[in-house]
C-alpha cells in the first residue's frame, strides 16, 4: 500500500496514477523553439500553457512568420506531461550540442532544439543541437520534440 501511495505521488510532476498525470498543475508551461540552420530549417516558437492554450511565433523559412494561437485538448496536455515525464526530462543535461556536451559524433549547420518544462514549481530547458549525435537519450529527446510539435499540430503554420 505504501508503495502505491509512493508511485501516485511524483512530486515533479503532479501525480501520477497509470500513465496519465491525475491533475494539471496552474503553472505548467511547455515550450519548443526550433531555430535556424545554414539553409532552410523552420525557425519559430511554441508555448502550451495548463489550459491547452497553444502561441506560436513563426520567425523563418515557415508558412506563417508571426504569431498565431490555437488549443489542445487536456488530455493532449496530460500525455506531453507523461513524455517529459517518461524521458526523467529534469534528470537530463542543459545541453546537448558539444562534444563537451557528451557527443560522439558532431556535425555542423544544423538546427537546435530547445525544450522547456515548467511544472509545479520547477523549471528545466535543455539545448539539443541536430548534429549532436551518439548519446542514447537523444532518440528519445527527439521523440518528445516531435510530440510537442505533434500535439500543436505545427505544421499548419510551418508548411
Amino acid at each position: 500500500m505504501i508503495l502505491v501511495a509512493s508511485l501516485a505521488a511524483c512530486p515533479a510532476f503532479g501525480g501520477v496514477i497509470g500513465s496519465q498525470p491525475s491533475e494539471i498543475p496552474p503553472d505548467l508551461s511547455i515550450t519548443l523553439e526550433r531555430t535556424r540552420c545554414y539553409g532552410f530549417c523552420p525557425s519559430y516558437v511554441l508555448k502550451i500553457s495548463a489550459t491547452g492554450k497553444v502561441s506560436y511565433e513563426g520567425r523563418a523559412s515557415v508558412k506563417l512568420v508571426g504569431q498565431a494561437e490555437s488549443s489542445i485538448s487536456q488530455e493532449k496536455v496530460r500525455a506531453l506531461i507523461t513524455a517529459f515525464e517518461k524521458i526523467n526530462y529534469f534528470d537530463l543535461k542543459g545541453a546537448y550540442e558539444t562534444p563537451n556536451d557528451g557527443c560522439k559524433d558532431w556535425v555542423t549547420d544544423g538546427p537546435t532544439a530547445i525544450t522547456s518544462l515548467t511544472i509545479n514549481g520547477r523549471s528545466k530547458s535543455v539545448r539539443h543541437y541536430s548534429g549532436c549525435r551518439g548519446i542514447a537519450v537523444l532518440a528519445e529527446l527527439e521523440k518528445l520534440e516531435q510530440a510537442i510539435d505533434d500535439a500543436a499540430n505545427t505544421q499548419q503554420w510551418i508548411r
